[in-house]
């Protein structure tokens, strides 16, 4: 059924100029968003804890605004069965590729911290056509739909990006630590872990929240710099990445700083634009533990230990 929906349905849409996707998109989001309300519940709490100050009148407006980006995006994330490498180079320029080069050079490997911000897939699909040097590596959770997962991580995969589940990250660094390669996170899902000792808490959009202390381990432990990818839209459909170097010497960090860092920029962004970040995701939908809220009354924030 999935191969039958992907060869009949996605793969010829995604032929069709992306002006044309965006008006079928805009039939979703009237059915989706007007008359069926998905997960409108979830995004309208979201936005609501997340700007207490604002009015009811100004939540709903910027829901309004959310999902009409959300289904462009939806549109554009179609478009790409089919973008060419051309249209993808386009689509999402990276302003300031030069802060990675050096690295290249030296054969070494960078980090790229990202986020459900603005069309993250297309700047997954980009990158490896704009730096040809090194690898991109992404990480990935797999479709419960085997022959669905297979279709689109070979879609994802035909720029150049090396896809590894979240599934081996662990095994993909002890193979070879010293790939050089850029490692892209997208960093702001929420843990899964129920051991909170694992997780970096802190405050984030005036809620509790638990990030994924994953990367920073991963950088600490193999020295490899961090930089995040600030993805901004310039107009309807076209997308530009400015990196900001998080640090340069992760063994030099204390705990907690990569992730931490991380997440204010993440949170300043959102405070300039909410509209594309993804709101119907259950950010904080699991209970926070009684000692993490003790904790952040007596410090900035909670980080996990590991081996540095």
């Amino acid at each position: 059924m999935a191969t039958l929906l992907y060869y009949c349905i996605l793969l010829p849409v995604s032929k069709l100029p992306l002006r044309i996707i965006y008006g079928i998109s805009r039939v979703f989001y009237v059915l989706a968003y007007r008359v069926f309300g998905y997960r409108t519940k979830v995004v309208r709490t979201n936005i609501r804890a997340s700007f207490p100050d604002w009015s009811e009148a100004e939540v709903d407006g910027q829901v309004e605004k959310f999902y009409r980006y959300f289904f462009d995006s939806v549109a554009e994330s179609i478009k790409l069965f089919s973008m060419s490498e051309e249209e993808s180079i386009e689509r999402c320029r990276v302003v300031n590729p030069e802060l990675i080069a050096p690295y290249a050079e030296a054969n070494r490997s960078v980090m790229v911290v990202g986020a459900h911000y603005a069309n993250w897939e297309i700047a997954a699909l980009s990158f490896p056509l704009i730096f040809e040097r090194q690898t991109v590596m992404g990480i990935y959770s797999p479709l419960k739909n085997e022959a669905m997962d297979t279709l689109v991580r070979e879609n994802r995969q035909r720029t150049g990006v090396h896809l590894v589940s979240r599934r081996v990250v662990d095994e993909y660094y002890e193979e070879d630590p010293v790939r050089p390669s850029i490692d892209f996170f997208v960093a702001d899902q929420s843990p899964s872990n129920h051991v909170w000792q694992k997780i970096h808490w802190t405050t984030f959009l005036n809620q509790t929240t638990g990030f994924l202390a994953g990367p920073e381990r991963y950088a600490v432990r193999n020295n490899i710099p961090v930089f995040y990818m600030n993805l901004r839209i310039i107009n309807r459909g076209h997308y530009a990445a400015e990196l900001t170097p998080i640090t340069l010497h992760p063994r030099e960090t204390s705990p907690g700083a990569i992730t931490e860092a991380f997440a204010r920029t993440l949170e300043q962004e959102i405070l300039r634009n909410p509209t594309p970040w993804l709101w119907t995701h259950r950010r904080w939908k699991r209970d926070v533990p009684e000692e993490v809220t003790q904790l952040l009354k007596e410090q900035s924030f909670v980080g996990p230990e590991y081996s540095r």
